[in-house]
């Protein structure tokens, strides 16, 4: 049984994909900059992630709304511009997988000011402007963060090649809700939750001491690797109790979200 269908979402305007454009022009000039200290491989590799990034972006201009509805915004908005150079940041961590890094600081720096301004641009949206966009932006940013960090930590040694499923997990979970919003299955809304908001920073925290220069290297430590498969349990296991009640499975009493609404 379902409701009245809901009217299409409005499209971005047209300002609003000029500036946007401007921003995605201004990151690739900052990728170009970065070629002299780092060196070309360390660029092309953080291309890939940052054009992902921007395409996710690009693609949910239209979400650049309030979240109780109305026409999208013709500005990004302050919030969602530190949550695209967090982005920013996440991608250019992506050049150490392929290339030596000039000072082995600058991963966890470069990982740092990814996750550390999560907190600054949730903040800012809270005091000026929340939007649909920005809450999906933030989750796309977290789970890129956490699976390049991871990716590197791997790479350094300081972290087992099982830890890679905390940066998979966000994608089977939204790939999955996605394929139920295509093959017309319900979506809903996820319930508050005090729990979530830890079990994400324990995947940051874990990541950050992986990347530290004292860390990497030699198999990390006994004590990270447990570490790790703690915090890894626990995502799992809030990932799997939000699918269930995204799905409905936990039993739900409210209506779902309209079509084209889903991670809203």
């Amino acid at each position: 049984m379902s409701g009245p269908e809901s009217p299409p979402a409005a499209s971005a305007p047209p300002r609003l994909r000029l500036r946007f454009a401007g921003r995605v022009a201004l990151g690739a000039l900052g990728l170009a900059v970065l070629r002299g200290p780092l060196g070309t491989a360390w660029v092309l590799a953080a291309a890939v992630p940052g054009a992902y990034l921007a395409a996710y972006a690009r693609t949910n201009l239209d979400a650049n709304r309030s979240p109780d509805g109305g026409e999208p915004f013709a500005r990004l908005g302050t919030a969602n511009g530190i949550t695209l150079f967090r982005g920013w940041l996440a991608a250019v961590l992506a050049g150490a997988l392929v290339a030596s890094p000039p000072d082995p600081r600058i991963p966890v720096a470069l990982f740092a000011g990814a996750v550390g301004l999560d907190a600054v641009d949730g903040a800012v949206a809270r005091r000026t402007r929340e939007t649909v966009l920005g809450a999906r932006l933030d989750g796309a940013t977290d789970a890129l963060a956490v699976l390049v960090g991871a990716a590197v930590a791997v790479a350094l040694g300081s972290l087992p090649a099982w830890y890679l499923l905390a940066g998979a997990v966000w994608y089977a979970y939204a790939g999955s809700l996605w394929r139920r919003r295509r093959n017309g299955e319900p979506v809903y809304d996820l319930p508050p939750s005090r729990i979530r908001p830890f079990v994400g920073t324990a995947q940051f925290a874990v990541v950050a001491l992986a990347l530290l220069p004292s860390v990497g290297g030699a198999g990390g430590t006994p004590r990270l690797t447990a570490l790790a498969g703690v915090a890894l349990a626990a995502l799992l296991g809030s990932f799997a109790r939000d699918w269930a009640a995204a799905t409905g499975r936990l039993g739900r009493d409210d209506p779902p979200l309209p079509s084209g609404r889903g991670g809203d």
